[in-house]
């Protein structure tokens, strides 16, 4: 299994501490292993780091490419689809723990402006999480419109990564940025293009099309 690079701050701390429990487990001391909490502590943050590196899972896509289509940024179930007073549409995906939580381009083209807004760290399930929470916008500019994808921490969520810089080509699928643990991520294009999801729908990334052109 391919993991994320962005896996090793978190799994490095997490190897710091199994190394200190299972040393004294190899020392001369008299105690029985099972019966030392050393093991079961061990064992507890071995499981975690299992977790961790599946969490940072980043398998080989195939992108389900298409220039009528949108596809969906990220991976997880879609908490509501609104038409907004700008003349877009926006579809609003939730990523709880056990998504993959990588984001690709929707659709090919330039990355025009990327804005990120300090803010709360409520439940990204929550109506207005995208209002109130940390987040950061990355807009691209498309041969066939704009597209906006935000990026929305959660409660459990404290960083968010754009790997992309404004003026950077991108291809549709392609990787951008990431958000660690649980969050939310919008996908706004123009309100012309035709919505193919509806609520509770569960999407894959770069793979479920969201809307038509």
């Amino acid at each position: 299994m391919r993991v994320s690079k962005e896996v090793i701050p978190v799994l490095l701390p997490l190897g710091a501490v199994f190394a200190v429990l299972v040393v004294p487990l190899f020392l001369p001391v008299k105690k029985e292993l099972l019966s030392s909490w050393n093991f079961y502590a061990a064992a507890l943050v071995f499981a975690v780091a299992l977790w961790t590196l599946w969490f940072f899972r980043d398998p080989n896509i195939k992108v389900n490419a298409s220039d009528a289509h949108i596809l969906s940024p990220a991976s997880g179930r879609v908490m509501s689809i609104e038409e907004t007073d700008r003349g877009t549409k926006v579809v609003r995906i939730f990523m709880n723990v056990c998504s993959y939580h990588i984001q690709r381009a929707p659709y090919g083209g330039t990355v025009r402006m990327i804005t990120y807004t300090h803010g709360s760290f409520i439940n990204a399930a929550k109506s207005d999480a995208h209002i109130k929470n940390e987040r950061n916008e990355v807009l691209f500019d498309t041969p066939r419109g704009v597209i906006a994808v935000t990026q929305i921490v959660g409660s459990i969520a404290r960083r968010i990564l754009c790997w992309k810089k404004e003026g950077e080509k991108i291809s549709q699928g392609e990787k951008f940025g990431m958000i660690k643990f649980g969050s939310q991520v919008d996908c706004e294009f123009p309100a012309s293009c035709e919505v193919l999801v509806k609520e509770r729908d569960s999407l894959d990334c770069a793979r479920s099309v969201i809307a038509k052109w």
